[in-house]
């Protein structure tokens, strides 16, 4: 029988369109929410409120960062698999980086026989590229898409938000068939075009908070919490003036990229 099939291959292969209807049908709509500002803004306390009101999870950087050396570190028991190959190989590469930079330092101060730098204690950034792309995994997960979510504080930038909120325009041959999309290959210090992507709906957030103060009270605020907060924490006043030139470069500046907010506004967020 020849007729338009809506699910040709049969329910187990579109189960997220069953969710995806069976979730419109009936009006029920995750409740994702970003929340952004200078550090020390409140970001966090108010979003365990929502959390408490919604039972919603909560996404952060620091679980971002922990999941991508987790799947770098598995065990030799364990089966990695090829993003965690890739993070593993890229911090290697940097590891490597760092301890030729360490050498040139020792060497240049006249350092004799300094010892071998324990690889394992060396600090390392995980790259933005396997933060954009754990986040978008973790944004496609279940909970996220049938609660919704709390984003604290990451995306940080407009450039952070493209790369993970934007999507190709999807494009089709002449039979209909769904072609993949390829990213283009970059040279050395060329800017990628997002002129043919669009806002991905299925893991934006539909609401933005902007969380707004003033430098000096937040330097203040931080300078009068207790010991027993600070501890372990970023909120030392040296610290807390580096994030905050970090933060308003990225979202406060008249010659560099929009800020983080000014993404969502063009998106209708």
């Amino acid at each position: 029988m020849k007729f338009p099939w809506h699910c040709k291959t049969g329910i187990i292969e579109h189960t997220r369109m069953l969710n995806v209807e069976f979730n419109e049908k009936r009006n029920l709509n995750p409740v994702k929410i970003f929340i952004t500002g200078p550090p020390a803004s409140g970001k966090t306390f108010y979003a365990d409120k929502i959390i408490k009101g919604y039972n919603l999870p909560r996404i952060h950087v620091k679980q971002l960062v922990e999941q991508a050396m987790a799947m770098a570190n598995v065990g030799e028991e364990e089966e990695q698999d090829e993003l965690g190959a890739a993070i593993k190989a890229k911090i290697e590469e940097l590891k490597d980086g760092e301890v030729e930079r360490i050498a040139a330092e020792n060497e240049a101060a006249g350092v004799e026989d300094p010892p071998e730098p324990d690889r394992d204690a060396l600090f390392v950034r995980v790259p933005d590229e396997f933060l954009y792309k754990l986040l978008k995994l973790r944004l496609q997960e279940n909970d996220c898409r049938n609660r919704g979510y709390i984003l604290d504080g990451f995306p940080r930038t407009y450039k952070d938000c493209q790369n993970i909120f934007l999507k190709q325009v999807a494009k089709y041959d002449e039979e209909g068939a769904l072609i993949e999309p390829e990213e283009p290959e970059l040279e050395e210090g060329e800017e990628k075009s997002w002129d043919e992507y669009i806002i991905d709906d299925t893991i934006a957030p539909t609401s933005t908070i902007v969380m707004k103060q003033k430098d000096e009270y937040l330097l203040t605020r931080v300078k009068n919490l207790p010991e027993s907060v600070v501890a372990g924490t970023h909120y030392t006043v040296a610290d807390t003036k580096r994030r905050l030139l970090l933060y308003k470069s990225a979202n406060m500046s008249d010659t560099a990229d929009p800020s983080v907010h000014q993404f969502f506004r063009e998106h209708n967020v």
